[in-house]
């Protein structure tokens, strides 16, 4: 199964992905993670590593560009290099840790064609910051990110909060019933859950930390319910 975690700047996909990566092993499975990152050097072990083929700091040097140019013209070259980038060998999971900017793997081909080339099943996680779910517009705002997702690569994506152990976790719920009520916000909202009820088996929301391994259980739950109802492994 792949596992393609993305989220915007800070949300602690590195993170997760190591510390999700140990969960998996600890319970029985084989499990690696891809580092996508051109632009920071993982502070884990890859299975496989982009920057063995493309780094970002290089791109700007050799072609002169500032550094969001170098981080797209390095998604550009990356793609020449996905069969490398898909591990071959047969893992239970393989998780993948995409750029620090959602847009470099959402908004380029990179991304599509990554996800068209898996030939196993796969699931989308959105990673959201819980510190900075602070009113029922940026809960909102975080479920319809993960959405597009969803509309984006074309698989089923689940929404995880991560720093749950430093959020005041519980006013979610407060936001969530905020948002039920009357109003434009409301009635947007509304018309989203209905649109991510379509689209997605899960949509609601996993708070987990990749600091305590809070959560993982439930996320992992989660990935396996999406599993069941969307395909195998075959």
């Amino acid at each position: 199964m792949n596992i393609i975690l993305l989220g915007p700047a800070g949300s602690g996909k590195s993170t997760i992905a190591e510390s999700f990566s140990k969960y998996l092993e600890d319970e029985g499975y084989s499990a690696g993670v891809v580092n996508l990152d051109s632009a920071s050097p993982p502070r884990y072990s890859p299975i496989s590593d982009v920057r063995e083929f493309v780094r970002a700091e290089e791109v700007m040097e050799k072609e002169g560009l500032g550094i969001n140019g170098a981080l797209l013209r390095s998604m550009e070259l990356a793609a020449e290099h996905l069969d490398d980038l898909i591990p071959k060998d047969g893992w239970d999971f393989v998780i993948y840790d995409t750029p620090g900017q959602l847009e470099l793997f959402m908004y380029t081909s990179f991304g599509r064609e990554l996800v068209s080339r898996l030939e196993s099943f796969t699931v989308g996680v959105f990673l959201a910051d819980s510190t900075r779910v602070t009113s029922p517009s940026t809960y909102s705002a975080m479920i319809a990110q993960s959405a597009i997702v969803t509309l984006m690569l074309e698989i089923p994506s689940i929404t995880a909060f991560n720093k749950s152990d430093r959020a005041r976790v519980k006013e979610f719920e407060h936001y969530a019933r905020e948002l039920e009520g009357e109003g434009v916000l409301g009635e947007f909202f509304e018309k989203l859950l209905k649109f991510v009820e379509a689209t997605s088996v899960i949509y609601r929301p996993v708070l987990v930390s990749a600091k305590t391994g809070e959560g993982f259980d439930e996320l992992f739950s989660a990935v396996n319910e999406v599993f069941c109802a969307c395909g195998d492994l075959s």
